[in-house]
């Protein structure tokens, strides 16, 4: 494929194209009428509504109109029986009944305007959520290797600012466009049917000709204002990254690098806004000029038509038909807020499309089978490369079976699939070839059987409820520490919390705190050492109470002293459950029942043994011990 042809990328993957295309607006459209579907009698509502605004707002200065017919009339030397309404003759020539509907009808006009705001604000509202809900789930359901791509700063802008950008644009662009074409349509009729037609088609080669120089002005500002956009959202999700790090920017002393670099990111994004700003004031001049010069044109035209037959009658429509040219100088000024909506609402729409539109490759099989108890798993053939670099083999064939309560261990140097094997375990990744087979107790209507399943086939929420993960960086969630904990087991009661805390040797440390387990634990557990975050994560475990353990280095950022206490409690988690270790230090493995060495560069499983039989023989673990790569 040619470069042409390519979407442009960012550094973070996502399309930063800033060309026009129906695509994009098509994506925009798509969302709005999603929303409509879930949503179809407000839609109806704001549609429906929208369009009688219009209609009353163009019909009002006609029932003016009418009531001055009648007044002239009325004081005339020969009054009229009828009156002339629009094409039609009637009889309703008093000026008070043509009062009395004026004024009912600019009551209509106001709640009909309440109407369309009201329903207008409730659907962008819905839309804002639906999206959002929809972009939460889509990432949810996303493989990890989604967030390896995208930063989380980037997400996060899409998240709050392109869902509140695409409701704003809805609510301008849509609404506005509704009343822009029913108003200017009806408009139109009215000239054409109160006999001005002339002034009707002269408004109509008018408004193509300075509308069509509009669209243009705006597709150059368009670009301008989009290159904008994308060096605002860069500015906010470098500083959302930035402020997730504050511990790094505090602890190196660079406050003030940190603000100039931010004063300089801002000076780009001015300069990109100057540029946009320039194009916006060249078409909002345009559009003032060619609304401004509407009416005295007509004027003109009313003039020279008068002259030129000396027809009265006619010459007494100008004032309906400057009311009404009124109204389009309005719609067109319309345009400038209604563009500008259009072009937030569409790239906040195709970037949240970049988020919601690709689909993950890993299922949760909701409808797969339901298992109870894991007793054991099997590695049949193996195979696994990264789906980022499939030509990179990192487990060649393997074979291995963890068998029910017993312990083991992986150990290898820095790329040779150690955390591999973990992030399979936890089906964050399917193997290239080959199968992870489950043994256990599986679900069958209203008892259990002995089976055994793909893990690929298998319900992957009821497994994941039978695995217990404790990794290097512990996950902590903003809240307390019932909240934290409770996450392993959403019906846990306090007693059941405290119990774990008390295994995991973390409760004493609690009730010493003012709030005790109801202390907010600061964002990622900013309260909490590197021991306690790794206590709080073992005992969501023993509240958890899986069947199988994964330890993912989970002692390797910690220090010695604090290394020993941790381990202490991790082999209190162990005991009675299947266990697998990920390991770089002798102190973490020395008493599993086995330990299986891998070799760098995809060389797979090139040791298998206990601690005593690996170190009295040589090999690569010996090699690895004697090198201190285990200490």
């Amino acid at each position: 494929m040619s470069n042409n042809n390519q979407k442009q990328l960012n550094k973070h993957g996502f399309d930063v194209s800033m060309e026009f295309s129906f695509k994009k607006l098509g994506v925009f459209m798509k969302q709005i009428f999603e929303s409509a579907r879930q949503n179809k009698i407000l839609f109806l509502a704001v549609c429906l509504f929208t369009m009688l605004d219009a209609l009353i707002s163009t019909f009002l200065p006609v029932f003016a109109t009418m009531m001055i017919s009648g007044i002239t009339n009325e004081i005339s030397d020969e009054p009229k029986n009828v009156l002339v309404f629009l094409a039609w003759n009637v009889s309703l020539i008093e000026w008070q009944a043509w009062l009395y509907i004026t004024l009912a009808t600019l009551v209509l006009l106001f709640m009909s305007e309440y109407v369309v705001n009201w329903s207008v604000a409730q659907f962008s509202l819905h839309v804002e959520i639906n999206q959002r809900q929809k972009m939460l789930i889509r990432l949810a359901q996303q493989d990890v290797d989604f967030f390896f791509d995208h930063v989380s700063g980037n997400i996060l802008t899409r998240l709050v600012g392109d869902t509140q950008s695409l409701a704003f644009g809805i609510q301008q662009f849509f609404t506005n466009m509704i009343y822009f074409l029913t108003g200017i349509i009806m408009a139109v009729i009215i000239m054409i049917l109160s006999g001005i037609w002339y002034v009707a088609v002269i408004m109509a080669v008018y408004m193509v000709f300075s509308i069509g120089i509009a669209v243009l002005i705006f597709i150059q500002n368009r670009r301008k204002l989009i290159a904008a956009f994308d060096r605002k959202r860069e500015v906010d999700q470098d500083m959302t990254d930035r402020i997730s790090n504050i511990s790094l920017i505090k602890s190196s002393g660079l406050e003030e690098y940190e603000i100039k670099r931010v004063e300089e990111l801002n000076e780009i994004y001015n300069r990109a806004g100057d540029k946009a700003v320039q194009w916006s004031a060249f078409l909002t001049q345009w559009i003032q000029i060619t609304a401004s010069a509407m009416m005295p044109l007509f004027v003109i035209i009313f003039c020279i038509a008068f002259i030129k037959d000396g027809d009265l009658e006619k010459f007494m429509k100008m004032p309906l038909a400057q009311v009404l040219v009124s109204f389009v100088v309005g719609a067109i000024a319309m345009l400038i807020p209604t563009l500008r909506s259009a072009t937030r609402a569409q790239n906040a729409a195709q970037r949240i499309s970049e988020l919601t539109d690709p689909e993950p490759t890993i299922k949760p099989n909701p409808q797969g089978p339901q298992i109870e108890k894991i007793n054991s798993v099997t590695f049949e053939n193996v195979v696994f490369a990264y789906p980022k670099k499939p030509e990179k083999t990192i487990l060649p064939k393997m074979n291995i079976t963890f068998e029910k309560g017993k312990s083991y261990a992986f150990v290898g140097e820095t790329g040779s699939g150690k955390s591999t094997i973990a992030k399979l375990l936890l089906r964050f990744y399917m193997p290239v070839d080959g199968k992870i087979m489950i043994e256990g107790k599986y679900k069958n209507e209203d008892s259990l059987v002995k089976d055994s399943h793909d893990l690929n086939t298998i319900n992957l929420p009821s497994y994941l409820s039978r695995v217990g993960y404790v990794e290097q960086e512990p996950q902590i969630l903003f809240g307390d520490f019932f909240e934290n904990i409770r996450y392993a087991k959403f019906d846990a009661t306090d007693e059941e919390i405290m119990k774990a805390c008390k295994k995991a040797n973390l409760h004493d440390f609690i009730i010493s705190l003012k709030d005790g387990y109801n202390t907010i634990l600061g964002q990622r557990g900013f309260l909490l050492s590197g021991g306690q975050k790794q206590r709080l994560v073992i005992a969501r475990v023993f509240l958890k109470n899986p069947d199988f353990l994964i330890l993912d280095e989970a002692t390797s950022a910690l220090d010695n002293i604090v290394e020993k206490e941790i381990q202490a409690e991790l082999d209190k988690l162990m005991k009675g459950r299947t266990s697998v270790t990920i390991a770089h230090r002798l102190s973490t493995i020395k008493n599993v029942d086995q330990i299986i060495v891998l070799g760098a560069n995809g060389k797979g499983i090139v040791q298998q043994g206990t601690y005593d039989e690996l170190i009295s023989t040589p090999g690569r673990f010996k090699k690895l011990y004697e090198a201190g790569l285990m200490n």
